[in-house]
């Protein structure tokens, strides 16, 4: 497609896509004002011990992360636009500078928050769900035991932001290929991926089609070679397909109840039945791509994750960077195996990453590495509450 045709294409689209911004505000969450008498109850139970901080002070290399995020915007732009909310990278940023000033008070007085700051909460509440750093065997090259490829961004996926063109548009993308007879299509789903059309492009193998997906579904992890190496499998795109949740299909079959839901369930019941497997996970059209490297994970915004400290957000409803204070409990399990009453927490955020299946009321709370990490992202499926926190 020429120059001139892709332009015109992309005009169209925008053009559709603001007259829907209406149909879409009914189901976005909007922000509100928060009373400061609720503020105040909320800022007083919380610890930093919760996060597994030993003070407020340890979150200033986080907030340090975001900082160095927002400093890339243009300051005047919008951040976030939202029915009649609207907030600026500065406001963004002012509001990072007046947290990090008062972390050494936080410890005896963490009512500041609710003096210092303005919380605007997410009506109708959020549903926290939870993600880790996913450990998995790999290896460079393929064999009989490696033979589930990774794949790399390939070179004909493109992708606009649309949020560029206007700001109702904040976080909506467009991902597309160039058809071969001209014009453009959507990416390539998972199915077509996986029945090999991406043939050339991979990064790396590992042993079965679940570590392959569920990689996808943490978004990044760490690879563990045969030679010994170490690398993290870092997100780097992914084909743009909407999201589908495989956990809600298994209820809505019966196939696991609801209150079993969960990354570890689900798992054994495609052990348990191979035969459904390429089906099942070929529910979800969405694929993910990476990219190696010897580094830390990194969020969307380019910076190391902080467990129970990183929020993954829809950037349409929170600004990318943004300081965040949040409610919910986390699962538990106990010595024999059995689930335990989950843990209530309330802690200071930063909205650092997104993902696939992060929309609207959704939250992805970063759990760490390890088996409870593994254990707690795997089962987090919590209502909760979230307030975006703004200078005064």
């Amino acid at each position: 497609m020429k120059h001139a045709a892709l332009t015109g294409f992309l005009g169209m689209l925008l053009c559709i896509a603001l007259l829907g911004c209406a149909d879409r505000q009914a189901v976005t969450p909007l922000l509100a004002d928060e009373t400061s008498a609720v503020a105040q109850q909320v800022a007083r139970t919380m610890t930093p011990a919760d996060q597994g901080l030993a003070s407020w002070n340890d979150l200033a290399p986080a907030i340090d992360a975001s900082l160095a995020y927002v400093a890339s915007k243009a300051s005047d732009d919008i951040a976030v636009a939202q029915d009649d909310v609207a907030v600026t990278w500065a406001e963004v940023a002012q509001s990072l500078h007046r947290l990090r000033a008062l972390l050494p008070q936080l410890d005896d007085n963490p009512g500041l928050l609710a003096e210092q700051f303005l919380w605007l909460r997410l009506n109708d509440g959020a549903q926290f769900s939870g993600y880790y750093e996913a450990e998995v065997k790999a290896s460079h090259k393929p064999s009989e035991k490696y033979c589930h490829p990774l794949y790399r961004r390939p070179p004909d996926l493109h992708t606009v932001m649309l949020g560029d063109f206007s700001p109702e548009l904040i976080g909506m993308r467009l991902v597309y290929r160039i058809h071969e007879g001209g014009g453009i299509v959507p990416y390539y789903s998972r199915s077509e991926i996986e029945e090999g059309v991406l043939k050339g492009q991979e990064l790396a193998w590992v042993t079965s089609a679940l570590d392959a997906y569920f990689l996808q579904i943490q978004g990044s992890g760490r690879l563990h070679f045969e030679d010994g190496s170490v690398l993290s499998a870092l997100y780097d795109g992914d084909n743009g397909r909407p999201y589908r949740s495989l956990g809600r299909r298994m209820i809505d079959e019966g196939l696991i109840p609801a209150e079993e839901i969960s990354m570890q369930s689900i798992r054994a019941w495609l052990m348990a039945h191979p035969e459904r497997q390429d089906e099942m996970l070929n529910y979800n059209p969405r694929y993910v791509f990476f990219r190696l490297r010897d580094e830390p994970l990194v969020g969307a915004i380019g910076r190391p994750l902080t467990p129970y400290v990183t929020l993954a957000v829809d950037r349409t409803t929170f600004p990318l960077g943004g300081a965040l204070v949040y409610k919910t409990a986390l699962p538990r399990q106990v010595a024999d195996g059995s689930r335990a009453e989950p843990k209530p927490v309330v802690g200071i955020g930063l909205a650092q990453d997104t993902g696939g299946a992060i929309k609207y009321r959704r939250i992805d709370l970063f759990c760490g590495s390890g088996d409870r990490a593994a254990y707690e992202a795997g089962h987090l499926n919590m209502a909760g509450e979230v307030w975006l926190l703004l200078a005064r």
